[in-house]
C-alpha cells in the first residue's frame, strides 16, 4: 500500500463510509456519477427511465435526480477540493496532514462518532505546531476551553472537520480513544516515506509529547501503549536522529545526541 504514488484515493476515502446506508459505499459513488452521467446525455429521461436503463432503484435515482447528492460523493467532492484526493509526499496539501497525523498520535484524538478531529494544547498553547498545521490546510480552527481527559483545552477544525478526520483515518490515524487499542501501529505511510516526511513526523510528535527533565540531558516520551508500539516510535526517532533512543516499559527516552540531531532545546 505504501508504494502507491497517491497517499489518500477516492476509494480510500468512501470506505470510511461503509456500513451506513450502503453497505459498500464506493458502489454508491459509481452509481451516482453513472446516474449523472446518463443523466447529462439524455436530458429528456425521467428518473423512471434512467433507473430502469441503469437497473437501479427508482427511489434512489429519484432522490439523485432531485439534486440529492450522496453523503460519500459530496465527501470526496469536498477533499479534492482541499487538494487532499490523490496526494502525494511532496505535494504541499500533505505537509499539513503529516503533522496532523502525528498530532493525533501524539496528544489528539478522531471523534468516533462524527469523524472530528480534536488535538489537546501543549503548554505552547495556540502556537501549537497544530494550530499552523490547521491554518495550512485551510481549515482554520475553533478553540473548546473545557478540559478533555488530557486535562487541556482542545483546538478542532472549524470547517470541513469531518472530511479531514477520514483523510487523517486513511493516512492512518487512530479512531477512538488510543489507549483502548491493543493493535495500534504508526501510520502506514511512514514506511518508505521520504527523509522529510519522517523528519516532519517525528519533530511533530515530539513538539506535542516530549518532556525535557531538567536534571538530565535526555528527553522522555511518556506513552502507555504496547510495547510494540514504543519499539517503533523509538526505531523511527532512532532512525531520524542518527543516535540512540532506547524504550522503556512505559516510555521512549531520546538520548543527548539524538535530541541535539533532532533540534530539541536541552535543558542543560
Amino acid at each position: 500500500m505504501a508504494d502507491r504514488d497517491a497517499l489518500v484515493t477516492e476509494q480510500d476515502l468512501a470506505r470510511t463510509y461503509d456500513g451506513g446506508v450502503y453497505d459498500d459505499a464506493w458502489v454508491a459513488v459509481r452509481e451516482y456519477r453513472d446516474v449523472a452521467r446518463y443523466q447529462s446525455e439524455n436530458p429528456d429521461k425521467g428518473y423512471t427511465a434512467i433507473a430502469n436503463a441503469l437497473d437501479l432503484p427508482q427511489g434512489r435515482v429519484r432522490s439523485w435526480t432531485d439534486g440529492k447528492t450522496p453523503n460519500v460523493v459530496a465527501g470526496i467532492e469536498t477533499a479534492r477540493d482541499r487538494g487532499w484526493i490523490d496526494v502525494k509526499y511532496d505535494d504541499d496539501a500533505f505537509l499539513p496532514l503529516n503533522a496532523l497525523v502525528a498530532g493525533i498520535f501524539s496528544g489528539g484524538s478522531i471523534i468516533r462518532t462524527n469523524w472530528v478531529p480534536k488535538w489537546t494544547l501543549n503548554e505552547q498553547g495556540y502556537h501549537s505546531y497544530v494550530v499552523d498545521a490547521l491554518e495550512l490546510a485551510g481549515v482554520g480552527y475553533t478553540t473548546h476551553e473545557e478540559a478533555d481527559e488530557n486535562g487541556g483545552p482542545t483546538i478542532r477544525p472549524a470547517d470541513d472537520g469531518a472530511i479531514l478526520g477520514r483523510v487523517l483515518c486513511v493516512l492512518g490515524a487512530p479512531i477512538g480513544k488510543k489507549s483502548e487499542l491493543d493493535d495500534i501501529t504508526l501510520p502506514w505511510y511512514l514506511d518508505g516515506a521520504p527523509t522529510d516526511v519522517r523528519e516532519m513526523f517525528a519533530h511533530s510528535y515530539i513538539a506535542n509529547r516530549g518532556y525535557s527533565n531538567p536534571e538530565s540531558t535526555r528527553v522522555q516520551i511518556i506513552e502507555k501503549r504496547p510495547q510494540s508500539y514504543r519499539e517503533s516510535l523509538a526505531a523511527l526517532l532512532e532512525d531520524v536522529a542518527g543516535a540512540p533512543v532506547t524504550v522503556g516499559d512505559r516510555s521512549v527516552t531520546i538520548s543527548a545526541d539524538a535530541a541535539r540531531a533532532l533540534g530539541i532545546e536541552l535543558s542543560n
